[in-house]
């Protein structure tokens, strides 16, 4: 085989299915594979930045890796923001990257699309990044970059390719993929955590993404059951419990109506999560468990710290609480007025509440909500309730503006089975809007709504209440988004209510074409 041959052949060996991608004269002979390769699809979107943010979609919902492919220099930069969010989100994202002639890498010679060390451009955001040297290599690299993104916490990988090696004879071979081994925690810590929590008075248990990632959500909800414990989420971690679960509180993510939950607690149980913005008290024991040691320490002192996959770890310490007796008896009435006050809280905000209401009517239980840096996304993240794991997408603290839109494509492309909606900003929309075009060549039926407000809304509003009014390069000259989509072959629909909000997504989600609802309005109040 060639080079390009044995590459494809081992993706499609590793269970890919698409690849996300753009095509230029470094990729041509993969291209021409991939031609004969009836395994795998081709998507061809209209920025390489829209090619990590589609494959970053397909991750988060299949729950398997993505895959990209660009060429060198600019390609690579492109795509580099849609590492950045997966890194930040622990998403598994391969990027398969072009490289300039062998001979003449390092050398500054000027070639076509020549940047100087491409390597260390990706570094600081993948699990592993490497230059193959030889077309003998080239499915032992796919098969390496499979295991260190799959192995523990999952992150993305690089691989580059100079053109020769994809034209070259191979004598390899393909290698067998190999499921990662699941992280065991050690028993006696797990053990120790046990202790503590049985014995707490008012635990409180916080779910991150490692609790979806490491598909234990049973587990995590029968742990939460056992302690009778008050639950909250993050952003990342949302779909850990059904959010109609008695025993949920909230979502911890600048939530100040939350505070009042988590500083009752005695003994906090952290699972697959930084801590970030726990804040807790040296007082209250906290109890962590994650399969990324680096995380320990990090936002809090951990009296036990449990390294392992969440699921064997929750399953492990359910085991050891059960040893200790009877579950306690149920509270969920306990924290009803909890949730109620939160709930009224955020209902006070603004109209922005009674946006994602709609929203969450409108979208089936299984669907899924890919959320934008906007001002009713960050709404989504503390009044969206999230019913399923995998079904709620956002940047996590990388903030990625217009990675919402093309990320929800990926989705859709890996789960074609299931309602895809995405929400919005006009700015953030705008970054990668051409990929329209993307979604009508490839029948991707997703429903994005876009909220107007012609301008990048928070810092327009920033600059409206904290610096005087000096408004600078914040206010927005837009299309009409109706006549935008339409000009694509996709639907255009507008809308000025609430409750015409939520008929349109139902309809663009019974519709099989892609479909944009603009909802124009003034400046929404901060939700901070």
């Amino acid at each position: 085989m060639k080079g390009s041959e044995l590459l494809t052949a081992q993706l499609a060996s590793e269970g890919v299915e698409v690849i996300f991608g753009i095509p230029g004269i470094h990729l041509m002979h993969v291209l021409d594979a991939l031609y004969d390769e009836g395994r795998l699809r081709f998507i061809t979107t209209r920025h390489e930045q829209a090619t990590t943010y589609m494959a970053d979609g397909y991750a988060r919902v299949t729950g398997r890796p993505g895959v990209a492919m660009v060429v060198p220099g600019p390609g690579v930069y492109n795509a580099a923001s849609g590492l950045a969010t997966a890194w930040a989100s622990s998403s598994p994202v391969l990027l398969i990257a072009g490289q300039i002639e062998h001979h003449a890498v390092g050398r500054g010679l000027g070639m076509t699309h020549e940047i100087h060390d491409q390597l260390e451009v990706v570094r600081p955001i993948t699990k592993s990044c490497e230059r193959v040297a030889s077309a003998d290599d080239l499915a032992a690299a796919v098969r390496r970059a499979f295991a260190v993104m799959t192995d523990g916490r999952p992150r993305p990988a690089e691989i580059e390719i100079s053109p020769e090696l994809f034209a070259a004879v191979s004598g390899g071979a393909t290698a067998s993929p190999t499921p990662p081994a699941r992280h065991e925690p050690d028993l006696d810590l797990v053990d120790k955590a046990a202790e503590l929590l049985a014995s707490a008075t008012a635990p409180l248990v916080v779910g991150g993404a490692g609790v979806v990632l490491a598909d234990a959500t049973d587990a995590f909800t029968a742990v939460a059951e056992w302690l009778q414990a008050a639950v909250v989420n993050t952003r990342e971690g949302k779909g850990c419990i059904d959010e109609r679960h008695p025993l949920f509180v909230g979502t911890a993510w600048v939530n100040r109506r939350l505070r009042p939950a988590i500083e009752r607690a005695d003994v906090v149980l952290a699972v697959g999560t930084r801590c970030h913005g726990l804040n807790l008290r040296p007082d209250q024991v906290l109890v962590h468990l994650d399969v990324d040691p680096d995380e320990f320490g990090k936002h809090g002192n951990p009296a036990v710290a449990v390294e392992g996959d969440a699921r064997l770890s929750l399953e492990a310490l359910l085991a050891a609480l059960d040893a200790r007796g009877a579950a306690r008896p149920p509270r969920g009435d306990d924290l009803a007025e909890a949730r109620s006050t939160i709930d009224a809280g955020l209902r006070a905000v603004g109209p922005q509440y009674e946006m994602v209401t709609a929203l969450r009517d409108a979208i089936p239980e299984d669907g899924v909500l890919a959320v934008g840096t906007t001002t009713v996304g960050y709404m989504c993240h503390l009044a969206y309730r999230a019913y399923a794991p995998r079904t709620y997408i956002t940047s996590s603290y990388m903030g990625t503006l217009g990675y919402c839109f093309p990320t929800a494509l990926g989705a859709k492309v890996g789960r074609p089975d299931l309602p895809v909606v995405s929400v919005n900003g006009d700015g953030g929309f705008m970054f990668c809007a051409a990929e329209l075009a993307t979604a009508v060549q490839y029948g991707i039926n997703v429903v994005t709504v876009v909220f107007n407000d012609s301008a990048y809304g928070n810092t327009n509003r920033d600059q409206l209440e904290n610096f005087g009014g000096r408004v600078i390069g914040t206010e927005l000259a837009n299309p009409d988004f109706v006549k935008f989509a339409e000009s694509f072959g996709a639907v255009g629909v507008r809308v000025t209510t609430t409750d015409a909000l939520r008929g349109a997504v139902a309809d663009g989600l019974a519709d099989n074409r892609p479909v944009v609802i603009e909802m124009p309005m003034e400046r929404l109040p901060s939700l901070f």
